[in-house]
């Protein structure tokens, strides 16, 4: 990071709280930046008193909220690991206990999950999220909570990122969920048709489905030169600021220079259907698009889940800030 960008951090972050003085300035870059996260992160540790929540979620956002600073690479692979544990709920697929697939932890906890071609590109990133969760677990944290909870934290690491509802309460399982659930980026799998029904599935809207999509804003992509796409090349021409450029970057007729679309969502950009329709109407209306996908992301975080589980889950939503 830039000396000037340190100090505009500074005055945006950090001047309110006092938290650093003037003497700082004289630290080296990496000290400052150290500082920097410390005072950014100074509010919001401790659970309210006679609130819900455990201090260990607060303590957990704390330590997450500075691996994920500046919305790194850690902070988008968080959102992009709780979407592929929780979509992999199908109402097609037999439900079985403790959960059906989705929101359950299994994409962190299943060896056989992870290792599968969609998801192997989160290897790394799983050993990192499995490290933290295993420093934690003995306080009754739960996997699956933990995945969803550093997906929401990811989400706000980056400028401009919604709050998601938080929740804790959901049953863990090392169980890898069913194959099959996961969109695919390109080929026959990333048609329009096969999209929208392979989410209707897991009881998401087309609409719903759009919101979502706005992710790509802040992501990089694995490597797939089959398909033209070099590795950590963002989605949109603006990565790192969690807008809604992706949307009228997906839907012009050709690519932003350095930016790698997926053929899947080229195709659900289309603005003849009703995504490509919520992708106008959320290029054009950033308000409209954070309210989509706030309920549509707090419900692919349930997926799986029976009506008595969640009617039993405890609002988490204060950790985020």
């Amino acid at each position: 990071m830039k000396t000037s960008s340190i100090l505009g951090a500074f005055a945006t972050c950090c001047a309110a709280t006092n938290a650093l003085d003037l003497s700082d300035l004289s630290l080296g870059t990496s000290s400052l930046v150290t500082r920097l996260r410390r005072a950014a992160l100074a509010d919001n540790t401790t659970a309210p008193s006679g609130g819900s929540c455990p201090q260990v979620w607060y303590d957990i956002a704390r330590d997450l909220k500075t691996e994920f600073f500046g919305c790194n690479r850690q902070a988008s692979d968080a959102i992009r690991f709780a979407f592929h544990d929780a979509a992999g709920y199908s109402s097609k697929n037999q439900p079985y206990a403790p959960a059906s697939g989705g929101a359950d932890g299994s994409l962190l906890l299943a060896d056989s999950e992870i290792a599968r071609s969609i998801n192997d590109p989160l290897q790394g990133f799983r050993s990192f999220l499995l490290g933290k969760y295993n420093q934690y677990k003995s306080r009754g944290v739960g996997a699956a909570d933990f995945v969803q909870a550093a997906g929401t934290i990811g989400t706000v690491s980056c400028p401009g990122g919604p709050s998601v509802k938080t929740v804790i309460g959901r049953s863990d399982t090392s169980n890898a969920a069913p194959e099959g659930t996961l969109p695919q980026a390109f080929g026959p799998g990333s048609s329009y048709d096969t999209l929208i029904q392979l989410w209707a599935d897991k009881g998401i809207s087309p609409r719903e489905l759009a919101a979502l999509m706005g992710a790509h804003s802040v992501s990089r992509a694995f490597a797939q030169r089959a398909n033209g796409i070099l590795p950590g090349s963002p989605q949109d021409t603006t990565p790192r600021q969690w807008d809604v450029k992706y949307y009228s970057d997906t839907q012009a007729q050709n690519a932003p220079r350095g930016v790698s679309r997926f053929q899947s969502d080229v195709n659900l950009a289309n603005p003849a259907t009703e995504a490509g329709q919520a992708f106008t109407e959320f290029a054009a209306d950033k308000a409209a698009w954070a309210t989509a996908f706030q309920g549509a992301m707090y419900k692919l975080s349930i997926l799986g889940l029976s009506d008595e589980a969640k009617q039993n889950l405890t609002d988490c939503t204060g950790i985020l800030g």
